[in-house]
């Protein structure tokens, strides 16, 4: 497979998502998604949740606990689910004005740090969603 290289454009991407968020009515932030039980609140928190867990674990080497044990496709999927739901849940209390300023602060961070990694170096999982066992940065990132 051909590398598709696309960290340059998360400024950009990122830029474009906080106009967006910064433009939303109250009603907006409340409106139903096509994400069971997550309002568009919700989705963002999620977007914030995942920025900021990839930050801590592969930029920082933070690990909250030991990996749980995954023997399965099936233990990945409910591991996943259960980290996403959980950061949901925290970050759900926040004010969509909270939301946006962490968000600022994590878009950022997480674009430097993905300009920075070598597109071509192993990940160190791999996206399994696509069938591989170990990934390369780039792969992982696009």
């Amino acid at each position: 497979m051909k590398p598709l290289l696309t960290a340059h454009l998360f400024p950009i991407v990122e830029a474009r998502l906080l106009e967006l968020l910064r433009s939303l009515t109250p009603a907006d932030w409340e409106a139903r998604t096509i994400a069971p039980g997550w309002r568009v609140k919700e989705v963002a928190a999620h977007l914030l949740d995942t920025q900021l867990r990839k930050l801590s674990r592969m930029r920082d080497g933070y690990a909250a606990g030991p990996p749980p044990q995954v023997d399965s496709y099936g233990d990945l999927v409910a591991y996943v689910n259960r980290l996403n739901r959980e950061g949901v849940e925290i970050y759900r209390r926040l004010s969509p004005s909270v939301l946006i300023s962490m968000m600022e602060v994590s878009s950022r961070e997480s674009a430097e740090f993905h300009q920075r990694l070598d597109p071509m170096a192993d990940a160190g999982f791999g996206v399994s969603w696509a069938g591989e066992d170990r990934s390369q940065h780039w792969f992982d990132t696009a």
